[in-house]
């Protein structure tokens, strides 16, 4: 069997995304659709406001006063009153703040600018020279048809609220995708476990949780996977029976005698598109399709499983979701201190801190016990990038995220 090419980082995201199409649409109530994705755009269906209303506690007017140039009160008007009245000539009724505007009604003059004798409205000349109406017309925040969220922009809480106020109960929003992962090595245990000289807990198992829930897709962990091939099959049976939308192993991608994933993924019937990648890390990374499920093998360490994550398998959980920008954002920032590149003569990418500072995009290597904010892209062929020179970097920020 030929051994695929290793692409480099943009010709293994148009791979992924080529094996990438958007889930089926399912009708949700509203009051669920938060970080959920529109399959179409969602236009006003009625506008905002829907009525015309006063803006402020006090008097609406009708167009003109009576013969002795006066307003004669005639009643009162509530916000939530079904307004049915039509102001005649000379005519003012209380109104409150919010209140329908009644058929007929010019202006409203706010309370503190008039005075009331018996039925008789007396306004003071700041009133009557003001420009304000304190109205609110129809349809001038949202005008009906207009898009509230347009087709791939995930639902925000400030979108529900304007959904909600234009007329709708529910929305067509593309399925989550089910995502099943697995960490494979020996030395691996879950964190309640008594650990051996020679084990270590699974710190994976953790971080693809939390990263494919931030990226709106819903994770089944498939538990620890010993590095033996009875068991790689085993797990490998059960997700082609199951057929999750993705697959995520990490650790077993390596040349080394127990490094087995490839292998067990063929002889599982899986297909590989490439192995490797031309960049750093991503030597040792695996995409494929198991039937109807795309997979991702990833390396073991997790700084370098939270690397790919965000550079290859973040774009297909999103382009199922039917969201276009699946991409991670890419910027060109300004380096606060030198950094060492690999003497590796390809892309290598690097966790950093990103920061705007003085109106400028900066940013740093990340420490350790930093969570990284960005990744910084060394170029190929260089040794060394100097404090103050601009380079590109890709931010690590979820569209999920308000």
């Amino acid at each position: 069997m030929d051994q695929p090419s290793a692409p480099d980082l943009q010709t293994a995201h148009r791979l992924i995304l080529e094996q990438t199409s958007a889930l089926p649409v399912q009708s949700i109530p509203l009051e669920e659709a938060l970080h959920r994705v529109p399959s179409r755009s969602l236009p006003a269906l009625l506008p905002s406001p829907g009525f015309n209303h006063s803006t402020r506690d006090g008097f609406v007017l009708s167009a003109r006063p009576d013969r002795q140039g006066h307003y004669r009160i005639a009643g009162e008007i509530a916000a939530g009153d079904i307004c049915k009245i039509h102001l005649a000539t000379g005519e003012a009724w209380r109104i409150m703040t919010g209140a329908q505007l009644p058929a007929g009604g010019v202006r409203v003059i706010p309370q503190e600018q008039c005075t009331v004798e018996g039925n008789i409205l007396r306004i003071s000349s700041k009133g009557l020279l003001a420009k304000n109406s304190f109205i609110r017309k129809q349809g001038s925040n949202i005008a009906q048809g207009k898009v509230i969220v347009p087709a791939g922009t995930p639902i925000q809480a400030e979108h529900q609220a304007l959904l909600a106020g234009v007329g709708y109960t529910e929305v067509p929003v593309h399925l989550q995708p089910k995502i099943s992962f697995f960490c494979t090595g020996n030395e691996l245990v879950g964190p309640t476990a008594t650990k051996l000289s020679g084990q270590k807990v699974s710190e994976n198992r953790f971080l693809l949780k939390s990263l494919t829930q931030l990226f709106g897709a819903m994770p089944t962990d498939c538990g620890l996977v010993g590095d033996n091939k009875n068991e790689l099959h085993r797990v490998f049976a059960t997700l082609d029976s199951d057929q999750p939308d993705v697959i995520i192993s990490t650790g077993g991608m390596g040349p080394g005698k127990y490094d087995l994933l490839e292998d067990a993924f063929i002889e599982a019937g899986g297909q590989v598109i490439y192995n490797a990648l031309k960049m750093r890390p991503g030597k040792a990374t695996l995409f494929g399709t198991l039937g109807q499920s795309l997979f991702f093998g990833l390396p073991g360490p997790p700084p370098a499983v939270h690397l790919l994550f965000h550079e290859l398998v973040r774009p297909a959980l999103l382009a199922l979701q039917g969201i276009k920008r699946c991409f991670p954002e890419r910027i060109r920032i300004r380096l606060t201190e030198p950094l060492s590149c690999p003497q590796e003569k390809i892309l290598c990418l690097k966790s950093g801190i990103f920061q705007i500072n003085n109106g400028i995009c900066t940013a740093r290597s990340a420490k350790k016990s930093e969570a990284t904010s960005c990744y910084l892209l060394c170029p190929a062929h260089r040794r060394q990038l100097h404090k103050g020179e601009w380079i590109q970097a890709h931010l690590t920020n979820s569209p999920f995220q308000s």
